[in-house]
């Protein structure tokens, strides 16, 4: 099942300054009449400007309620108005500019919108259908994406290879883990034997130093491991010793688990031999369960892998949109 995050419209503050919100923008050569129609919320409070940019004069110039009262309205406009609107409730406003005389004119406008909350500031403004064959509307509301959470999600343990004991045991193990939904990129370490502790002594290090010189500001999220902020995209130079045991492994679905146990053909995502410590930035697969597969050529001693893995999840954030749709017979 995919999770969402739902950012709820019923906050209790409006928090920070009130945002202002681009409507309209509109240069045009006028001709007669011009009809402008937008959506607005209750207690949004508009900013109307408009100028002539060539000629002297316009007609008219109002702004009204859609089948109902006029809300603004000034004739012989000859240079340029400023003015605020407050909209008494949910629905569509018209703006007519009026223009009967002679002469070149060219006109701009432009709307911007004050919300008086996050859920009015999350209005749909746009009217696309006839007015005129629908007149009638509806308010209506819908979820609609805003952003994204990222997340770190850390798993990892410890798994035993055996020896293959002169033939007498498989030298094989596998480990088991799942990428949660969601997941847009993961890093891994594969690390056998006592390599572990020195690279994520170095690992550490590393990472501190990088935090203090501001680096860790460009990531949406804290990284709490070096592994981590790898996975992020933090350029940071991972220790891999090369000495001690060394393993091959295989990055496998379930299906394809027990042909690498036979020693069969088989796909995987991806294959190394001889590695005692390996540690890759993965974009595939995603979300879903996987395995390490291991096999070993030690005759004699088993040999003990330890695997890390560090997962980056975007889970979507939604929020609720108003909205206006016409009425149809």
């Amino acid at each position: 099942m995919r999770a969402f995050v739902f950012l709820c419209s019923c906050l209790p503050l409006f928090c920070g300054a009130q945002v202002s919100v681009d409507v309209a923008d509109q240069t045009f050569k006028m001709e007669g009449d011009h009809v402008f129609s937008y959506a607005f919320a209750q207690g949004d409070q508009v900013g109307l400007h408009m100028e002539l940019l060539i000629g002297r004069q316009v007609k008219s110039v109002e702004f009204a309620q859609h089948k109902g009262p006029v809300l603004f309205s000034t004739y012989a406009l000859d240079s340029a108005l400023d003015k605020t609107i407050l909209i008494p409730q949910t629905g569509i406003y018209t703006l007519y500019i009026r223009e009967s005389g002679m002469g070149k004119k060219v006109c701009r406008f432009t709307l911007r919108r004050t919300p008086s909350g996050p859920l009015p500031e999350r209005m749909d403004t746009r009217v696309s259908w006839d007015l005129e064959k629908y007149p009638l509307f509806q308010e209506r509301r819908r979820l609609m994406p805003v952003g994204k959470k990222t997340a770190i999600h850390s798993t990892g343990g410890q798994i035993n290879v055996s020896a293959s004991k002169m033939g007498l045991k498989s030298p094989v193990s596998a480990y088991y883990f799942e990428l949660p939904p969601h997941t847009v990129c993961w890093a891994y370490r594969i690390s056998v034997g006592q390599s572990l502790a020195d690279a994520r002594r170095k690992d550490a290090d590393q990472l501190t130093s990088a935090l203090h010189s501001g680096a860790g500001k460009l990531l949406p999220v804290a990284p709490p491991t070096a592994l981590a902020a790898f996975a992020l995209g933090m350029a940071i130079d991972l220790t891999v010793p090369k000495a001690g045991e060394d393993v091959e492994y295989a990055l496998l679905t379930a299906e394809n688990l027990p042909k690498f146990n036979k020693n069969e053909p088989y796909q995987a995502f991806i294959w190394q031999g001889d590695v005692s410590t390996d540690v890759q930035r993965r974009f595939n697969p995603l979300e879903g369960g996987y395995y390490f597969a291991f096999r070993s050529d030690n005759w004699m001693d088993d040999i003990n892998v330890t695997v890390d893995v560090e997962a980056v999840t975007e889970t979507p954030v939604f929020a609720e949109e108003i909205y206006l749709e016409p009425v149809r017979p």
